[in-house]
């Protein structure tokens, strides 16, 4: 027999519908494997959200099977294409692995007393927390991920070495729903009073001015140092480019390891480019591409220290082409 809760979950009731003082979230769950699931149940507020994290059927759900919000808005599908309605107010923290019992409880307690605190509560772990802050970030959707990140440091956003996930910052990131019996619910918490800072503009940096003295030694001209440099910042933007429009249906992993191979071994050849402002666009690029899930994240450094560790001279890539060689 199922629950009314669970009903819920299963049937959609277009007679009700969230209340306009409450912030509205995408709810994702099916029987059985939910943690691939990216086509929403129906739409919830907070006051339901609340409700279910302190139910007996969640409490008993096996953990693939719990369901999940994207705490920031409505989506027709989980990626970031797919937003319909953008909570422009709402952040999303997430703790994890606080392993230290007075280190958790003091950081439940900064956000229990922080009256822009709209919702925390223990992981099932009991090491970790949640929580659903209210402020005015001014970010647009498409800024979220980096406006939020770049502005941990800035607030009051972690307990001393204790930081929160900055992938829970992606447009779409799910939220999977803990069970807790007693979470702080706060329906009329207010915007943190915090200006929030725009991150700066991620721009193509030259390199120090020892690392150019140094290459140009190696190179034998300033000719041959801006042929090379301006050949190389063409090449990362069209890659970069390419693999940012490149149809979904297309696949990404292997145009992927081939946009890495055409820029890493060439890195210490020229002078134009930060390593660490390619990397960031990668970063955000695959974020985008694979629904924020931070795993591809990490088999992009992956990929990018192998490649990292071939030699290719980037002269003999440019006269490959080139009507007039180097």
């Amino acid at each position: 027999m199922t629950t009314e809760i669970e009903n819920n979950f299963i049937f959609w009731n277009s007679d009700t519908k969230p209340s306009v003082e409450h912030f509205t979230y995408s709810l994702f769950w099916r029987k059985g494997d939910n943690t691939k699931n990216t086509t929403p149940r129906r739409i919830i507020d907070t006051n339901e959200l609340a409700e279910i994290i302190k139910s007996k059927w969640l409490k008993n759900l096996n953990k693939i099977e719990r369901p999940y919000i994207t705490p920031y808005g409505v989506f027709h599908k989980r990626n970031n294409d797919s937003l319909v309605d953008f909570n422009n107010e709402v952040i999303c923290l997430d703790f994890d692995n606080v392993n230290n019992k007075t280190h958790l409880t003091i950081l439940k307690d900064q956000y229990e007393n922080n009256p822009s605190t709209i919702l925390s509560c223990i992981s099932p772990s009991g090491n970790g927390l949640k929580v659903l802050l209210r402020a005015n970030h001014n970010f647009e959707p498409k800024d979220l991920y980096n406006g939020l990140k770049y502005n941990i440091d800035l607030f009051k956003f972690k307990l001393g070495n204790i930081t929160p996930d900055s992938m829970q910052f992606v447009l779409s990131q799910p939220m999977f729903i803990p069970y807790c019996e007693n979470p702080y619910y706060n329906p009329k918490a207010i915007p943190l009073k915090e200006n929030f800072e725009k991150p700066p503009i991620v721009e193509y940096k030259p390199l120090n001015e020892n690392d150019r003295i140094i290459l140009q030694e190696t190179l034998s001209d300033d000719y041959k140092v801006n042929r090379i440099n301006n050949w190389f910042s063409g090449r990362v933007k069209y890659c970069l480019d390419s693999l940012e429009n490149r149809p979904i249906e297309q696949g990404t992993h292997n145009y992927l390891w081939s946009v890495i191979m055409r820029i890493y071994p060439f890195l210490n050849q020229q002078s134009v480019i930060d390593e660490n402002a390619i990397t960031q666009q990668l970063e955000r690029i695959v974020l985008n591409r694979y629904n924020g899930n931070k795993s591809e994240v990490k088999v992009l450094h992956n990929s990018i220290k192998i490649a990292k560790t071939y030699s290719l001279s980037i002269v003999d890539e440019i006269n490959k082409t080139a009507n007039k060689k180097i």
